[in-house]
């Protein structure tokens, strides 16, 4: 089954370089829509929480690597950590279902972003979360990811 099947026909998935974390996790892949970016990845056999769908955590840690990429600015080589997520549980996603994350930034200031996502699968509403990003120190800002 291709990756991105299940997903926007008309998007174009590239995949996300794997950190040592997100690469146990799967392959995440992001598309331009509406020109706003959104995150995909496929349910896998492995984040199967013995019901024949994805377990929470699974859900949880794709939704906070998405807004932790969306809080980073690109105009520096600074990073963000999560100081807060909170996540609300509205359906379940099966094995093989492809989900999709749109994030946005409500607020940003010097140090501190506040972020708000919607993961969805088919268009289905799976969970909402919020949270805030804090921006790192300059010593963790120059390791070479």
């Amino acid at each position: 089954m291709p990756v991105a099947q299940g997903a926007v026909a008309d998007d174009v998935w590239t995949a996300i370089r794997p950190s040592r974390f997100t690469g146990l996790l799967g392959e995440m892949l992001v598309a331009r829509r509406n020109g706003a970016r959104v995150y995909g990845m496929r349910v896998e056999d492995k984040h199967d929480n013995s019901t024949g769908r994805a377990h929470g955590g699974l859900v949880m840690a794709f939704c906070d690597e998405v807004m932790g990429q969306e809080a980073h600015d690109p105009s520096t080589k600074d990073i963000f950590f999560t100081v807060n997520f909170e996540c609300q549980f509205v359906s379940g996603a099966m094995i093989g279902d492809f989900l999709e994350v749109s994030c946005e930034r409500i607020e940003a200031g010097r140090s501190m972003i506040i972020m708000r996502g919607t993961c969805r699968s088919a268009g289905r509403v799976v969970a909402t979360c919020a949270g805030v990003w804090k921006r790192s120190s300059k010593k963790y800002a120059e390791k070479d990811w």
